[in-house]
């Protein structure tokens, strides 16, 4: 783990307004932490397998934006902010979303009105989001 990128993006979370988001690249960029999201899988897929497929989300048409929220900004010195919520901005369906992250066994996939999720994401882009969370 990039101790100075862990650092950097815990600053940067921490003046957002409650739950913090950050772009998805953003998220994984010197981040190998198990523990920043998915850590109830077993087996866990690995840092890369969420990485590759979260964004590469990022190359469908259907895609604009792929955020991770923030649950717990600072789990440790050594830690990775926690996400268990990824925001995926744009007219992908439920179902196809469910396909595409099938790897990464997110416990629910849906819409974020469906998952409590604030409109705020959607209203910036003009686009739906859907949501896939992890337990």
């Amino acid at each position: 783990m990039d101790l100075k990128k862990s650092q950097a993006l815990k600053a940067q979370l921490g003046s957002q307004e409650e739950p913090p988001v950050v772009d998805i690249a953003k998220f994984f960029d010197g981040n190998d932490d198990l523990g920043s999201i998915g850590c109830n899988l077993d087996p866990h897929p690995g840092i890369d397998a969420f990485r590759e497929s979260l964004t590469g989300l990022l190359k469908r048409a259907d895609i604009v934006a792929v955020y991770a929220q923030i649950s717990e900004l600072d789990p440790g010195d050594d830690c990775w902010p926690f996400a268990d919520t990824v925001l995926v901005v744009g007219k992908i369906s439920v179902k196809e979303l469910r396909r595409a992250l099938r790897l990464l066994s997110p416990d629910e996939v849906g819409t974020a009105e469906e998952m409590g999720v604030s409109s705020t994401i959607a209203d910036a882009h003009g686009s739906p989001v859907m949501v896939a969370w992890w337990d």
